[in-house]
């Protein structure tokens, strides 16, 4: 059988050029996912409470563990860059994520105290930035918070 030559036409030739953006909540749940792995990475997949590192059996279950980032400011604030920012987030192991008495989403006052106590200066670099807002559907920004994830840098945006 003989190939077909189909002819394009202008207007179809310009569509085939024109390369379809990727959406802003495919890149901000790409980022999310970015900012995970490069919390984990920088605590060597171990947990900052307690020690366990991935992969360890847990002591009740025997099942290996998992260690999970952690916003200490809630990802939810809208236009907050502090959903991406490193110094946002920490690496814990299951229990003291969410599944434990003392977890950092079962007991906020025990997580914000032991925060305090251990990690000063990364709770009162939260504190201070709690209220900074970027404009997270703008993709010039979206591609600074990349790039400075892609290399483990802290954001940065001068006012």
């Amino acid at each position: 059988m003989a190939k077909r030559k189909t002819k394009l036409t202008t207007k179809s030739k310009a569509k085939a050029k024109r390369k379809k953006l990727t959406s802003i909540p495919v890149i901000i749940r790409r980022l999310f996912r970015l900012a995970s792995q490069c919390c984990r990475e920088s605590a060597d997949f171990k947990c900052e409470i307690c020690g366990m590192k991935k992969g360890d059996l847990h002591n009740v279950t025997e099942k290996p563990q998992r260690v999970e980032a952690h916003h200490i400011m809630s990802r939810n604030n809208k236009d907050s860059p502090l959903k991406f920012d490193l110094r946002n987030l920490i690496c814990l192991c299951s229990d003291h994520h969410k599944l434990s008495k003392y977890s950092a989403h079962s007991h906020g006052i025990w997580f914000a105290d032991w925060l305090q106590t251990n990690k000063p200066e990364q709770y009162q670099w939260v504190l201070d930035h709690s209220d900074d807002t970027v404009n997270l559907k703008d993709r010039e920004v979206l591609a600074h918070i990349e790039k400075c994830l892609r290399a483990n840098k802290e954001l940065n945006f001068d006012k």
